[in-house]
């Protein structure tokens, strides 16, 4: 038959002509309507590679939605397979989705718990009906229609942002118009909020932008509201970097990073900014061991990484004291303008690793351009602007590092 009524993969099955889940008790698991329809996608095509666009189309036809709507589904599928589903699907980075294991498809319902439906009143069952219709028509009709529009507006924001161009404060501030406008006729949009944070908090890391306190306290409050509403790992991911890497020390918190970083990896344990999040945030909490398996997974995941996924790495390797593998990720980033811009902490990890490795020479050519365009001018002042470092030994591998490289005191 072309439709099977159910299909099996693991421990479960998805009983099509009842629209549920079940586990290996017959137990139903409830899905909301959409990401039903997203797992029934993904068990048609089970062992296959299934884009995001061919799960928006098949889930919201007609229908303009971002990927954040698809991210929820996936969460919350992830969420009803629990411990003993975990590994049965799986994030394929920029690309899509896959759902493995064995599987087989049936003409019949496979249905345990079939006897003990039947068995329940009819007052009882006609109440569930009633029940059901009612959610079916709160959630997925009105608020997939109502935030199409919205949904629309939060992607053009986002592609103005996603770069973090420090040259195109212009499309920032667009954005942020973008957003405003949807969380004021809105206000339950997750990904909108997130989305506005990220404009406040790029005022922040942009210097020449000139946000201060004000504007980070906006961010982390977007971001905060984004996360309670029931934000997917990108509203954690940034919270976590927020808590990480505000220049405003009363503003930071390490352990809340941490716990955010780690709840983004619980939703989409297969993204590598998620990870590469959670291994920086582990290293600059003193668990430089866990830290380099981290941002190795990260690494082994995209084929292509990112430059500040590199900095993690290094920062883990240095920390965790395999100095020869940290100068390896640090080094191809270093040159002329380390210390001209933003992201000068990576020039002294450089430094402090070419030193622990033995590089005593390089190590002082790093230290002396250094010295010609950043103001800390000695390891104490390295000291106090590596303040978001929470762990003291830590800190201390890098200040001996410096000081090997030949840095006054």
């Amino acid at each position: 038959m072309d439709y099977p009524r159910s299909i099996r993969f693991g421990d479960f099955v998805l009983n099509r002509t009842r629209g549920c889940l079940q586990d290996s008790s017959g137990t139903e698991r409830f899905l909301r309507p959409k990401s039903y329809r997203v797992l029934e996608v993904l068990a048609e095509r089970r062992g296959q590679l299934v884009s995001k666009d061919d799960l928006v189309q098949a889930t919201w036809p007609d229908v303009f939605v971002s990927d954040d709507s698809l991210a929820q589904c996936v969460s919350d599928i992830r969420r009803v397979l629990g411990p003993e589903g975990m590994g049965l699907l799986r994030t394929v980075p920029r690309r899509g989705y896959m759902l493995v294991g064995p599987g087989s498809e049936a003409e019949e319902p496979v249905e345990p718990g079939w006897k003990r439906w039947m068995a329940w009143t009819s007052g009882l069952t006609a109440a569930l009906i009633v029940a059901m219709a009612t959610l079916w028509l709160a959630q997925p009709r009105d608020s997939v229609v109502e935030l199409s529009a919205a949904d629309g507006a939060v992607v053009q924001a986002n592609e103005l942002i996603t770069a973090r161009d420090w040259r195109r404060r212009g499309d920032n501030e667009e954005a942020r118009g973008l957003l405003e406008a949807v969380v004021a006729d809105n206000p339950r949009h997750a990904g909108a909020w997130a989305s506005l944070g990220l404009t406040y908090w790029l005022e922040v890391q942009h210097l020449a932008w000139g946000g201060g306190r004000r504007e980070m306290a906006r961010a982390l409050e977007m971001v905060e509201r984004a996360v309670a509403l029931g934000g997917g790992a990108r509203s954690h991911r940034l919270l976590a970097e927020m808590r990480l890497l505000s220049p405003f020390p009363e503003m930071r918190s390490p352990v809340d990073a941490l716990a955010n970083a780690r709840a983004a990896v619980t939703i989409d344990p297969e993204d590598p900014d998620n990870l590469a999040v959670l291994a920086q945030a582990l290293a600059l909490t003193g668990r430089s061991h866990e830290a380099v398996l981290t941002i190795q997974q990260a690494l082994r995941l995209d084929p292509t990484p990112q430059d500040w996924h590199h900095q993690v790495a290094g920062l883990s390797y240095l920390l965790a004291g395999e100095p020869a593998r940290a100068a390896e990720e640090l080094g191809p980033l270093y040159g002329a303008g380390t210390f001209a811009n933003a992201r000068w902490w990576p020039g002294w990890l450089f430094a402090a690793s070419l030193a622990h490795a033995g590089r005593l020479d390089e190590a002082a050519r790093v230290v002396t351009a250094a010295l010609g365009h950043r103001p800390e001018q000695t390891v104490t002042g390295v000291a106090q602007s590596f303040d978001g470092l929470a762990d003291e030994s830590g800190l201390a591998i890098v200040l001996e590092g410096l000081r090997l490289a030949g840095m006054p005191g």
